[in-house]
């Protein structure tokens, strides 16, 4: 059980800390077991802290728009994503300089996202950072851009609420070629789609990297919803076909890349077979009720849509 109680630090936050103390002077050692202040939790053993943790009561609540900026390091925010089923959205705009991201849900990471501008952008390399922003503003990445490399001690920060605070913690990280998203401009509001299909766990966790001299980008982490049905005819191999095609009875679901919401299927929009976004649609050509004249035709490719185009 969680005891509130006055207790005292060898330095100025628990971070930092080599250890607690039951008193001001410094004298009587804390008894062993889990300290926190709101944002870690450290556990104390033979009177020694240990490494920080983040506190998972303490979670960012959905919905929270996040700017963060600073110099290298890792920028973590614990996200409680509560108990309603649905997608998660996570919006992340890197500015120019080049930033990346993962997400961690139930024991799955996730790193792929669609800009509105380029499409998808992803990582060929299962849990790690996708490195996304603008190939005009790299001056600062030498380290790793264009040919990948080790950045071997970056500090790690945590999301408290109000802002990034330094953990006391270091990451050593690679990033490999196939990281390296880089585009020719910015690639403005990136969209990441997680499926939420139960109601436990709640915990999300977000990181960002910022590995280049400077860092800055935007963040904000939706709350599960239900996606918006789009209706479309069976895949064919051409764009051709799905214009004398029947609709289906049963409907997809979409989610809009734009900057705000979208009632039609546009360019690089995800496609999925179920409301909550865990299943892509498969690879084709669809004939699609939900588009902006004079457009009825989507090219879905992993789940995104590639192109657009009119029947003829």
């Amino acid at each position: 059980m969680a005891i509130n109680s006055p207790f005292f630090l060898d330095a100025v936050d628990l971070a930092t800390a080599t250890s607690v103390y039951l008193d001001l002077s410094l004298t009587f050692i804390a008894p062993d077991g889990f300290y926190g202040d709101g944002t870690i939790t450290r556990e104390q053993s033979s009177g020694i802290l240990l490494t920080a943790e983040a506190c998972a009561t303490c979670a960012t609540p959905c919905g929270t728009s996040i700017s963060g900026s600073g110099g290298e390091g890792i920028y973590i925010i614990n996200l409680d994503a509560g108990t309603t089923l649905g997608a998660i959205l996570v919006k992340f705009f890197p500015q120019s300089v080049p930033d990346g991201i993962r997400v961690t849900y139930d024991g799955v990471i996730y790193n792929k996202l669609s800009s509105p501008a380029y499409g998808p952008l992803q990582s060929s390399n299962y849990g790690h950072y996708t490195l996304i922003g603008a190939s005009s503003s790299v001056s600062t990445c030498s380290s790793w851009y264009p040919s990948g490399g080790t950045l071997p001690s970056l500090t790690e920060y945590l999301w408290n609420g109000i802002s990034f605070i330094a953990t006391g913690n270091t990451q050593s990280v690679t990033i490999d070629v196939g990281d390296i998203q880089v585009s020719t401009t910015s690639p403005l509001f990136c969209v990441m789609v997680i499926p939420k299909i139960t109601a436990s766990p709640n915990l999300v966790n977000i990181e960002m990297i910022g590995p280049c001299g400077g860092t800055g980008w935007d963040i904000v982490a939706q709350c599960p919803g239900l996606l918006p049905p789009v209706i479309l005819t069976a895949s064919y191999p051409t764009s051709s076909v799905p214009c004398s095609a029947p609709i289906n009875v049963i409907p997809n679901y979409f989610v809009s890349v734009q900057n705000t919401p979208a009632a039609t299927v546009g360019l690089y929009d995800y496609i999925f077979d179920d409301e909550n976004g865990e299943f892509p649609t498969a690879d084709g050509y669809y004939g699609c009720s939900n588009m902006a004249l004079p457009y009825n035709v989507i090219h879905v490719i992993d789940g995104v849509v590639i192109g657009i185009s009119t029947c003829i």
